[in-house]
């Protein structure tokens, strides 16, 4: 975030700084964000807006407690809290009638704020063209966003409905077929293990990881383009850890644009049936794109990782290396290292 940022002037300023506190604009989230007195933006915690009404409350207490110990740490005792709401585009009452019916969660986190001694500034209703201020009586149809100063305009950034949809599984006929080729694999993976045992099969799976990113930096084929039975060995093969770390180390200059292709390529091909498999290539997507600079794609599909698989020790690992500020750089050193010592060293 650049100084340009720190133009708070009202709610209007709130409005334009929010996607740039993420690099996208986000919907279907409540999102706090603290303000220093001398009104810097001080951190920002993101949930997911929830459906259910009961669980508003303790949404609300967790977000507080969150942002008091993330200004703590900062030494920065007094700051104020921003609160924003930002609706699904797919609500089919996006507008208006929602930022009524989700008006109580404003009055939770003032409420939560309160009991803590903070003090909640502001609670904007965000939807794509307008704002409410919730803490406030305002125009029933709110106020529309006006076009920001040049220094914050987020035309260019994504929202993240649209990442999180761009991310979404194979659906249809090919979700069908997708799914009868992976029973099929399934089936071969048993009875290789049963034949070979389990160290052969994973061994035969690393190669072929190293292999196929290997073909794809060659410009041999296009990752959008992968049969679909080696799609199916590729995700099944994933699951293994070992084989998934071979993935996370192929992360060289060369091999980054290939890999990032292939592991979103197979995370569209998962059906719906094999949801939980297409966490870990999400999560290696997450990797790829981090690594190349897509910090906003990385956080959306870490969600998305999350969501077909919750809690997995890779996204876990991942989102403790955003939210800690490390670099993909020194992650890099020490794949490179564990990629020596397997002994498959960087070419290319």
């Amino acid at each position: 975030m650049t100084d340009k940022l720190l133009l708070l002037n009202g709610p209007e300023g709130l409005v334009h700084l929010l996607p740039f506190l993420f690099n996208y604009h986000p919907e279907n989230s409540v999102v706090l964000a603290g303000i220093t007195p001398t009104g810097t933006p001080l951190g920002f915690v993101r949930t997911d807006l929830p459906a259910d009404p009961a669980l508003w409350p303790s949404m609300a207490e967790e977000l507080v407690a969150y942002q008091q110990d993330d200004a703590a740490s900062f030494l920065f005792p007094t700051h104020r809290l921003v609160a924003y709401i930002c609706p699904d585009p797919d609500d089919p009452d996006y507008g208006p009638q929602s930022r009524l019916t989700h008006q109580p969660i404003a009055d939770h986190l003032r409420e939560a704020c309160g009991r803590l001694g903070l003090a909640l500034s502001e609670a904007i209703y965000v939807t794509r063209s307008r704002y409410w201020s919730m803490l406030t009586t305002g125009p029933n149809d709110g106020h529309p966003i006006p076009e920001p100063p040049a220094e914050l305009d987020s035309t260019s950034l994504p929202r993240s409905s649209d990442v999180l949809k761009s991310l979404a599984p194979a659906t249809g006929t090919r979700a069908t077929a997708m799914a009868a080729t992976l029973d099929t694999a399934v089936r071969a993976m048993h009875a290789d293990i049963l034949s070979n045992g389990h160290q052969n099969v994973v061994d035969d799976a690393i190669d072929l990881v190293t292999t196929t990113i290997g073909e794809l930096v060659t410009g041999a084929w296009q990752a959008k383009d992968t049969p679909d039975d080696l799609a199916a060995r590729l995700l099944l093969a994933l699951q293994y850890d070992d084989v998934r770390n071979t993935g996370l180390m192929h992360c060289e200059e060369h091999e980054l644009a290939a890999a990032n292709e292939l592991w979103l390529a197979l995370a569209r091909r998962c059906p719906a049936s094999y949801t939980d498999h297409a966490a870990i290539p999400l999560a290696l997507h997450v990797f790829t794109a981090w690594a190349l600079g897509d910090e906003a794609t990385s956080r959306l599909a870490l969600r998305a990782a999350d969501t077909c698989l919750p809690d997995q020790d890779l996204t876990r690992f991942l989102l403790g290396r955003f939210n800690s500020g490390s670099s993909f750089h020194h992650l890099r050193e020490h794949l490179r290292e564990h990629r020596v010592t397997r002994g498959n060293p960087v070419t290319g």
